[in-house]
């Protein structure tokens, strides 16, 4: 087990067991609408983007998921999949003074990792990039539709974040669910791989880099699903960046402790969800990256512990 846990929930916001905001509706594709662009300052350092694009400003973007559009066709249109149809806990207590108290073993593991993304990124960023950091506006921890600044979000979808309002939104128990089906078992290490993973996909708003895709996605729109290939790849070498420093620090067990992050890597890679949803690979259809494509920069970041290493987009483009 990892070291990085916490029972503060500050920062989280907990919605479990409230209404949602209204059924995703009928039909297939992506249940998201997109974000306009928007702009915004920035500067410093940034990753090289191909055609002389460089991440370094503007915010908003395109709304990214964990497991891509494949998930609905892995675990069944319109099931529900809180807390109750995944037979686990959602026992988050409060402080009293409406602050989230983490209570249960995986809601403290999520907030352990949450703070340490907080840390880490708060001194890596002027590091690395000269940007300053901002914390995601919450963590929201749901188990049902619900309104975000992206459109209506579905626990169907999988851990998401939505750059318009910079909030990750995580479904514990569904999280959960997500790793027994595509990764076999669930393990703490997978789990903050995945948060993480959310996480870098909140610094890509922050340095411009969502924008800078969704625009030459817009572009050349025959290379869209590249695009994306690339910004799902620089999600997982920053995540990758951040556990090497946790290791680096003593905070897992053990050496092979990152296997457990690597299997989670490579089961939601998309030759791997392909496979499990239609029996056979479409390339040109993907979105996130193959598993090994996926354990490839995790491990990148991993041994670097440098975000500057993350250039997915000369890899893929």
């Amino acid at each position: 087990m990892t070291k990085i846990r916490s029972t503060d929930g500050s920062g989280v916001t907990d919605v479990r067991g409230q209404s949602g905001g209204g059924g995703m509706g009928g039909g297939s594709g992506f249940p998201f609408q997109i974000p306009g662009m928007g702009s915004g300052g920035g500067g410093g350092g940034g990753i090289g983007l191909p055609g002389g694009l460089k991440a370094g400003g503007g915010v908003l973007g395109i709304i990214v998921l964990l497991a891509s559009i494949f998930l609905p066709k892995l675990l069944g249109a319109g099931g529900g999949g809180g807390s109750q149809a995944a037979g686990l806990p959602s026992g988050s207590g409060s402080s009293g003074n409406g602050a989230v108290v983490c209570t249960t073993e995986l809601e403290q593991i999520v907030c352990g990792i949450d703070h340490y993304l907080d840390g880490y990124w708060t001194s890596a960023l002027p590091k690395f990039f000269g940007v300053d950091y901002r914390s995601p506006a919450t963590v929201e921890w749901f188990d049902a539709d619900l309104q975000t600044g992206c459109g209506t979000g579905s626990p169907e979808m999988g851990p998401f974040y939505c750059p318009a309002d910079e909030v990750v939104y995580l479904d514990l128990a569904f999280m959960q669910k997500l790793e027994n089906m595509l990764v076999g078992t669930t393990s703490d290490l997978a789990e903050q791989y995945i948060v993480a993973h959310e996480w870098g996909h909140h610094i890509q708003n922050i340095l411009g880099t969502n924008a800078k895709v969704q625009q030459a996605q817009q572009n050349d729109p025959s290379k869209a699903n590249q695009y994306s290939v690339a910004l799902e790849l620089q999600a997982d070498c920053y995540a990758g960046v951040v556990i090497g420093d946790a290791n680096a620090n003593g905070l897992l067990d053990s050496a092979t402790e990152v296997n457990e992050a690597i299997a989670a890597a490579k089961g939601v890679g998309d030759d791997a969800i392909q496979m499990k949803t239609q029996g056979h690979i479409d390339q040109d259809a993907w979105t996130h990256g193959s598993s090994q494509q996926r354990q490839t920069w995790f491990m990148t970041g991993f041994n670097s512990m440098d975000p500057t290493t993350c250039d997915t987009f000369s890899e893929v483009l």
